[in-house]
C-alpha cells in the first residue's frame, strides 16, 4: 500500500470538491489531495460544445450511469439517474443552467431548519463570488433581459453569459406564456424566479462550457504544486481513528483503489466527502457511519451512528410534452443531418456563434396560482399531508416537510417549471419522423411531496448504491404535473404560439382525463437533481451534518456537496452548489490556525 499525507483529502473532484480544492490551495502553506474514481474529460469536443451537451449522457467515461430500483408507482420501472464522472463531476456533462431559487426558500434553511447563517444574504455573497457574468446592454436588450449589477458576480471563476443564439420559437414561447397570464420576468437572480423569462447559462465568452474543471481547476493545475488530484482512483472508506477524549472519531485519511491496489491518502487536518447525493451516504456507510440497521445488514460495524444518512433523498420530476412543428419551421432537429451538422460545427468553430453554442434560453417558473386555477383545492390537500406512509423518516425530514407545506401557499415559492425545447425530447411512448421539427416543453416538478433513500447494497465499494425515490408515491404529485400538460395544452392554442404548432405528439389529443395522468407515469423521469441524503439538520432532528459541514460524531470529516441540503429548491442546483462550496471553503479556511 502506498501512502501519501496531506492537510486535507478531498473524495470527489466533481463540482463542489474542486472548488474546495482550488479555494484551499490559495495558501500555498495548505496541501490538498483530490480522490477522483474518474479522468479528465475536459478536452473532449462534446464536453466543450454547449449544443453536443445530449453526448456526454450514458457514457461510462463521464457518467456513472446510475438507475434507481424499480419504482411501483410508475409500473415498475428502473429511471435513468447519471451524474458525472470524472474532473467537474456533473458539471461537466450537465446542462448548463445557472436558475437561481427564491429569497424565502434560503432563508428558510436557517429559520426553519437551523442551518446556522445558511440564508439569501449569505448564498447571494457567495453566487456572486462565483462567477463573472459577462454581457452587453444590447445582447441583454435582444434577449429580454433588463440586468440588475448588484446580484450578478463580474470576478469570479465560473463564466457566465446570456444565450448567444435563440431558437425561432422562444420568444413566440415567452408571448405566449404571457398571453396566458403568466409574468415577465426581467432578472430572475434577485430572488423571485416566478415569471416567464431568459436564462443565463453556464457558458463562457468564448461560447464553451463552464465548469469546476474548466473554470476553477484548469487555470490553476500548472502552477498549484500544493494541489494533487489522483484520477482513476475509486474511494473505498475513510479512515476513523478511534474516539478521543471529546467521545467523536477522527478522520485520518482515506483509503482508494487504483488499478487494482489499494492506497491510502492520509489527512493531517480533514478529510472533505464531496462525492454527489449518491456516493456521499455510500462511503459514508462503508465507513462505519450511518443507520445501525442497514450497517448490521452489511457486517460493517458502526462508527457513528447517524439515522440520517442516505435518507430525505429529493428530486425534481421530469416530464416531456411533445408537439411537431408546421413544416419550413427549423429546430435542433435539422442537425440529424450530417450535411447540417458540419456546417454549425464549421460556424461554432469560427465564429463562436450558431445553434451549437448555446442551450436552452426559455423558461416559466410557476407557484400553484400561475399553473391551475383549481390550486387552491390542491393547496388544501397539500396541507393535509403526512409522511407516515414512508418507512425511513426522521423528525428533521418531518421538518423539511412541513416547511415545503408552508412554501407551497407562498406566491413567491415556484412549484412547476416549464422549459421550451426545440427538439424531440425522447419519450417512453414517441419517436420523431424523419424530416420532421419539433418542439417539447419539459414539465419539471420542483418540490416532489415524498422522500426517498440512498444505502448500500453491498460492502463492496465498486457496487452502486441502491436508490429508491419513491417516484409518484404521492398522487398530488401526479396531479401537478397533468396540470403542467393542461397548461401546455393552453399554449399551443394560444398566439403567437399557435401560428407554429402543427399538432400535438405526446401524449397526444385523444389522451384525456385519467389518461393524462397515465402518461406521466408512463414517461416520468429524472431532472439529475438529487440532494438531501446527508442533511444539514441539527443533531437532535437526526441530521447529518451541521452548519459548519462537519459530520456530527466526528472532529474532522466535513462534507461539501448537494447531499447536505435539507430541502428541494425551486431552480437547477448547480448554481447554489457553487455558492455552498464557496462558503464551505471560507468556513473551513476559519478553522485554519
Amino acid at each position: 500500500m502506498r501512502t501519501e499525507a496531506f492537510d486535507y483529502v478531498i473524495v470527489g473532484a466533481g463540482l463542489a470538491g474542486l472548488v474546495v480544492a482550488v479555494r484551499l490551495t490559495e495558501n500555498p502553506d495548505i496541501s490538498v489531495c483530490v480522490i477522483e474514481a474518474g479522468g479528465d474529460n475536459t478536452q473532449d469536443t462534446d464536453v466543450k460544445v454547449p449544443g453536443l451537451l445530449v453526448n456526454n449522457l450514458a457514457k461510462p467515461e463521464k457518467d456513472w450511469m446510475f438507475m434507481t430500483v424499480p419504482q411501483d408507482k410508475i409500473g415498475g420501472r428502473p429511471v435513468y439517474s447519471p451524474r458525472g464522472k470524472g474532473v467537474g463531476g456533473s458539471s461537466s456533462i450537465n446542462f448548463m443552467q445557472l436558475g437561481r431559487s427564491s429569497k424565502i426558500e434560503y432563508d428558510g434553511l436557517e429559520r426553519d431548519l437551523g442551518g446556522k447563517d445558511w440564508n439569501w444574504e449569505s448564498f447571494l455573497h457567495y453566487l456572486r463570488k462565483s462567477e463573472t457574468f459577462t454581457y452587453t446592454p444590447e445582447e441583454a436588450k435582444k434577449v429580454g433581459v433588463v440586468v440588475d449589477p448588484n446580484v450578478h458576480g463580474t470576478s469570479g471563476p465560473l463564466g457566465k453569459t446570456l444565450p448567444r443564439y435563440v431558437n425561432p420559437l422562444a420568444a413566440p414561447w415567452v408571448d405566449t406564456m404571457i398571453a396566458c397570464g403568466v409574468p415577465k420576468n426581467w432578472d430572475s437572480s434577485t430572488g423571485n424566479n416566478v415569471g416567464v423569462w431568459t436564462n443565463t447559462s453556464a457558458i463562457g465568452p468564448d461560447a464553451s462550457r463552464s465548469s469546476s474543471a474548466s473554470c476553477y481547476y484548469n487555470p490553476v493545475k500548472e502552477g498549484r504544486k500544493n494541489l494533487t488530484i489522483i484520477l482513476n482512483a475509486h474511494a473505498t472508506r475513510i479512515v476513523l481513528d478511534n474516539p478521543t477524549t471529546s467521545k467523536q472519531v477522527k478522520a485520518t485519511g482515506v483509503e482508494y483503489i487504483k488499478e487494482d491496489t489499494t492506497h491510502a491518502a492520509n489527512a493531517k487536518r480533514e478529510v472533505i466527502i464531496s462525492a454527489g447525493a449518491y456516493q456521499t451516504p455510500q462511503l459514508l456507510e462503508l465507513s462505519g457511519i450511518g443507520d445501525p440497521t442497514v450497517l448490521q445488514a452489511h457486517d460493517i460495524p458502526v462508527r457513528v451512528k447517524s439515522l440520517g444518512v442516505g435518507k430525505n433523498l429529493q428530486e425534481h420530476y421530469n416530464c416531456t410534452y411533445v408537439t411537431e412543428l408546421k413544416p419550413g419551421i427549423p429546430s435542433f432537429d435539422i442537425l440529424s443531418d450530417p450535411g447540417r451538422m458540419a456546417q454549425e460545427l464549421e460556424l461554432y468553430e469560427q465564429k463562436q456563434s450558431g445553434m451549437l453554442s448555446s442551450v436552452t434560453s426559455a423558461f416559466a417558473f410557476l407557484p400553484g396560482k400561475l399553473l391551475t386555477p383549481k390550486y387552491s383545492e390542491y393547496l388544501k390537500r397539500i396541507q393535509a399531508q403526512t409522511l407516515d406512509h414512508l418507512p425511513e423518516t426522521t423528525p428533521g425530514i418531518r421538518k423539511t416537510f412541513e416547511l415545503q407545506k408552508q412554501w407551497a401557499a407562498e406566491d413567491t415559492v415556484s412549484w412547476i417549471e416549464m422549459a421550451q425545447v426545440d427538439r424531440f425530447l425522447p419519450t417512453t411512448v414517441t419517436t420523431p419522423e424523419p424530416g420532421k421539427t419539433y418542439c417539447s416543453m419539459s414539465l419539471i416538478l420542483l418540490h416532489p411531496l415524498t422522500r426517498g433513500t440512498v444505502h448500500i447494497g453491498s460492502k463492496d465499494p465498486k457496487q452502486p448504491p441502491v436508490i429508491d425515490p419513491r417516484w409518484l408515491e404521492n398522487d398530488i404529485d401526479t396531479d401537478l404535473i397533468a396540470e403542467g400538460i393542461a397548461m401546455a395544452r393552453k399554449m399551443i392554442a394560444t398566439d403567437p404560439l399557435r401560428g407554429f404548432i402543427a399538432k400535438e405528439i405526446a401524449p397526444g389529443p385523444e389522451v384525456q382525463g385519467e389518461g393524462v395522468k397515465d402518461f406521466v407515469r408512463a414517461t416520468i423521469g429524472s431532472t439529475f437533481h438529487p440532494l438531501g441524503t446527508a442533511a444539514m439538520l441539527p443533531e437532535e432532528d437526526n441530521g447529518v451534518v451541521g452548519p459548519d459541514l462537519k459530520v456530527y460524531g466526528t472532529e474532522n470529516l466535513r462534507i461539501v456537496d448537494a447531499s447536505i441540503l435539507p430541502i428541494q429548491m425551486s431552480s437547477h442546483i448547480q448554481t447554489t452548489v457553487y455558492a455552498l462550496a464557496e462558503k464551505a471553503a471560507d468556513i473551513i479556511k476559519k478553522s485554519i490556525v
